[in-house]
């Protein structure tokens, strides 16, 4: 490589030292004479003297100024003069001991001077070296090899490039900077791109490993002066493009510009390794052919790429389109045709070319004549836009629509013109059937109960520009003549405040619906539903309202008729006695009527939103939820009776009747209730149930008497006879304890006669039903014995408890008793008894008692009158026929059941009650 030391001459002669004078005598022994120093000067390029350590002790000759000067005048050796060379020990080997040889040294230029040295010994081992310039050879000689090897890397690319795929050729391109950097001594190389927007990016680089240079791939870099360099330029720091360096933190950059034919710019730039290596290398001519080329290959490669990219786009996009580019030739009357239009054409594959007789036959003869006579008339200037129809090979195939449209380019001479053909025939279909859906919904809007209309914006005004025919027919008038202010004037006096109000709200939100009435051609008023939305232009401002009007007047006169029944019927229900309300599915009270709200000893406003079970027990409040719950489906009107706690007075009992309401999903919406106040009548059964028990405890008197006298009698034979045998401590205790017993035999019969006449408690309690049992038995048990009737009490497997009121059950049991006591005293013959016992129920959650007897039954014609008020079959005088009827009723209450029957033996009653829940 050109710039080290050299070794030995090369073949080239060198030029001989100046002759004219003659060489003065030398002698090696004495040392350098003067007058020998003084001609070499004279006639060699350059005198180099050496001393015996390899020092150089002076220089001389024409070329010696242009010598660079060493780092170390004061002790400068050969080596520090030779080109890309450490400082030597001593002179080079081949120096001393050739006798010709050729030598680079550094200048003071960029490229180094080449000489061919001869050497003269001198005495104590020193030298003198007598140099000839051949530099300009040596430079010829180098500038061959370079080129060559510029070539070389030039044919590399073309190559290497030229096949590798576009993916690859960022690293193709490294490649190639790659055999440069190392052929040219740099630590890195890149190709920078230019980019639209001003400075660069790296398409490719190539960074010697170990090297910290920053040219890295899609590296960006401003544009730092690069712009303004014509030819290959070493920057350094003080020079331009110093940003540059400092940005990729480097002392020194080689940049070489690249401009290609169109615009297109690239830099080809290079860190060297040292200021020295920086010099050598390729000329600035040869960096630029090879930045040229490295350029070209690149940018052929993306053009090509956006060239493909750009057919594939249009042929995508002819696809879509259902169309593409045609041209036509004036002079030779003939078309040029794009695949996509062939295929429309449906022109022979591979064909894309037709004459224009050919062409017009191919479209309908009344547009084929269309498109002559404007081909033949069009302007320099002019443009073509033309729909034609395709003939169709069959009456069966649906006809073709294409849309010609082009414009002419060049001169009317040599011209042609160039457009784009599509296949509109979808949107052709579209349009007609867009006209005929506009003319049936013409029709239907012209038709319709309603009015379309549409209003223009001008300076905040609204301008009235359409009405549908309807507005006639519903109004009587033709409004298109009307301005604004005259249908203003037909606006009811009572609405022109909402009628103006609409028109700046609508400007205002750009919606409004409003309500107003309108006088029509015979007087008559009409109520219009108006609702207009405002339509606004591409800049946002407005530009038209679009609305309507719907006749709403037989719905307000509706609403005026239900204003007034409903006017009507709140005073009726103000007005009637029955308490009447309304209530959510949570209890919660939402109307209440005046009546109600009286009963309740507070006013309707207070009562609104209060809970039922402020009032209700807790049983009651489950019923009616049960009843919101069960009754979901049905919504049928239920009846029964409610207890009303009112605070700081007696209960109130009232029948209460209700309904569900619902809504259209057929969800529960509210329950509306009718009650009555039936206390009165409560007062009364319960009075009469009292009568009735103590009538049954009257009846019990006789029976109760024997009772009693039982156990006096026993007592006072127990007391005789322990007065009989008083010192007999043993014999007087079983006295004392057999009357103990019987007088807990008369407490409990007293007591439980107190317990029977008491009156009931107005809450249900749970309680034992076979308890209940064993009372009655308790009390008429001994008596019917005396009459001859077994009463018999089964014992049951399970005591489960009822809910009810025990004593009422008592009275019932005993009533029952007491009616098969009487039926069976008057059979003659045949075994009387009567049998009570607890059955289980078929169905869960009930317990049954049965009373069964032997006297033979009941008339079956009878049976269905059993319970009625005031019905006995007993004689005349014996019975009140309240008996019956106050059970079943006593049963009910508890929510229980009574039923009779007929049996084998007899009569069969079953009193059915709910069990305690838990």
């Amino acid at each position: 490589m050109l710039g080290l030391f050299s070794g030995h001459s090369n073949d080239k002669a060198a030029p001989a030292p100046d002759s004219e004078a003659p060489m003065p005598r030398q002698d090696v022994q004495s040392g350098l004479c003067e007058q020998f120093w003084q001609w070499s000067q004279e006639h060699w390029d350059l005198c180099i003297e050496l001393d015996a350590e390899d020092r150089v002790c002076r220089l001389g000759g024409r070329r010696a100024r242009c010598l660079a000067p060493p780092r170390h005048a004061d002790a400068a050796y050969l080596g520090d003069y030779l080109e890309r060379r450490s400082r030597p020990a001593g002179p080079p080997l081949e120096v001393r001991q050739a006798g010709q040889v050729d030598l680079a040294l550094r200048s003071i230029d960029q490229q180094p001077l080449v000489f061919r040295v001869q050497v003269s010994p001198l005495a104590g081992r020193g030298c003198l070296l007598l140099c000839t310039d051949i530099s300009d050879l040596n430079w010829q000689s180098d500038r061959e090899k370079s080129q060559m090897q510029c070539f070389n890397v030039i044919k590399l690319l073309l190559s290497r490039l030229g096949h590798v795929a576009l993916a690859e050729l960022p690293g193709a391109v490294g490649e190639a900077l790659e055999v440069m950097a190392n052929s040219f001594r740099l630590q890195s190389m890149a190709l920078v791109l230019a980019q639209p927007g001003g400075g660069g990016r790296v398409f490719a680089s190539f960074v010697r490993p170990g090297a910290g240079s920053l040219l890295r791939e899609g590296l960006a870099l401003p544009d730092c002066g690069l712009a303004a360099l014509a030819d290959s330029t070493l920057l350094g720091a003080d020079g331009p493009g110093s940003a540059l360096l400092r940005q990729l933190c480097c002392e020194h950059l080689q940049v070489v510009p690249a401009t290609l034919q169109g615009g297109q710019v690239a830099w080809l730039i290079g860190e060297p390794e040292g200021l020295d290596e920086s010099r050598a290398g390729l000329s600035p001519g040869d960096w630029q052919c090879l930045a040229e080329q490295l350029a070209l290959q690149v940018f052929g490669r993306l053009e090509r790429k956006r060239l493909r990219d750009g057919l594939h786009r249009l042929n995508l996009l002819e696809n879509m389109v259902q169309g593409g580019y045609w041209r036509y030739d004036a002079a030779r009357e003939g078309f040029e045709f794009s695949a996509a239009v062939a295929a429309i054409l449906e022109l022979p594959e591979g064909q894309t070319r037709l004459s224009l007789e050919e062409l017009l036959q191919r479209f309908h003869p009344a547009d084929a004549d269309e498109l002559l006579i404007r081909l033949r008339q069009l302007g320099p200037e002019g443009e073509l836009k033309l729909d034609l129809r395709l003939c169709p090979d069959s009456w069966t195939q649906v006809r073709r629509w294409l849309r010609l449209q082009g414009r002419r380019q060049g001169g009317m001479d040599n011209g042609f013109l160039g457009g784009v053909l599509l296949d509109v025939s979808e949107a052709r279909q579209q349009a007609q059937q867009a006209e005929a859906t506009h003319a049936r919904l013409r029709n239907l809007i012209d038709k319709a109960p309603v009015v379309i209309y549409v209003q223009r914006v001008e300076n905040g005004q609204l301008i009235p520009e359409f009405y549908s025919e309807s507005a006639g027919n519903l109004l009587g008038l033709d409004l298109q003549a009307n301005n604004w202010q005259a249908l203003a004037e037909r606006v009811h006096p009572d609405d022109l405040g909402s009628f103006f109000e609409r028109g700046r709200t609508l400007l205002r939100e750009g919606r409004v619906n409003a309500e107003y009435r309108l006088r029509d051609g015979a007087g008559q008023w009409h109520w219009l539903y108006d609702e207009a939305k405002l339509l606004r232009d591409v800049q946002g401002m407005p530009r038209e309202v679009v609305g309507l009007w719907l006749d709403v007047t037989e719905r307000h006169q509706a609403a005026l008729r239900i204003a007034e029944s409903e006017e009507r019927y709140r005073m009726l229900v103000e007005d009637s006695p029955a308490l009447i309300c309304r209530y959510s599915a949570s209890l919660a009270l939402t109307f209440v009527n005046q009546t109600f709200a009286s009963f309740l000893g507070e006013p309707v406003d207070e009562l609104l939103g209060r809970r039922l079970d402020y009032w209700l027990s807790e049983r009651d409040c489950s019923a009616l939820r049960a009843r919101l719950v069960e009754g979901a489906g049905s919504g049928a009107e239920e009846s029964w009776e409610l207890r009303f706690n009112l605070p700081g007075r007696e209960c109130r009992w009232l029948i209460w009747s209700d309904r569900l309401l619902f809504d259209e999903q057929g969800r529960l919406r509210e329950a509306q209730a009718v009650a009555r106040d039936n206390t009165s009548v409560r007062h009364s059964q319960q009075q009469l149930a009292q009568g009735a028990k103590m009538a049954a405890l009257g009846q019990m008197v006789s029976g109760m008497a024997h009772e009693m006298k039982q156990p006096l009698h026993v007592m006072r034979l127990a007391l005789f006879n322990a007065w009989q045998r008083l010192d007999d401590p043993q014999y007087l205790g079983e006295k004392l304890k057999r009357v103990d017993a019987q007088v807990d035999r008369l407490t409990r019969v007293v007591n439980h006669m107190g317990v029977f006449s008491r009156k009931s408690d107005l809450d249900m309690a749970p309680f034992d039903p076979h308890g209940c049992c064993e009372a009655v038995v308790l009390l008429l048990g001994e008596s019917m014995a005396q009459q001859g009737i077994a009463l018999e009490l089964a014992v049951p497997q399970a005591r489960p408890q009822v809910m009810g009121f025990a004593d009422q059950l008592e009275q019932v049991l005993v009533n029952l008793l007491a009616n098969a006591r009487d039926a069976l005293l008057e059979k003659r013959e045949g075994p009387r008894w009567i049998r009570l016992g607890q059955q289980p129920c078929a169905e869960p959650g009930w317990l049954e008692l049965h009373v069964c007897d032997s006297a033979g039954g009941i008339e079956p014609a009878l049976l269905e009158r059993i319970f009625e008020p005031f019905f006995t079959t007993k004689p005349v005088g014996q019975g009140t026929g309240l008996g019956l009827s106050v059970s079943h009723d006593l049963i009910r209450n508890m929510g229980g059941s009574l039923c009779v029957s007929n049996a084998e033996a007899g009569a069969l009653f079953v009193i059915r009650l709910p069990l305690a829940e838990g």
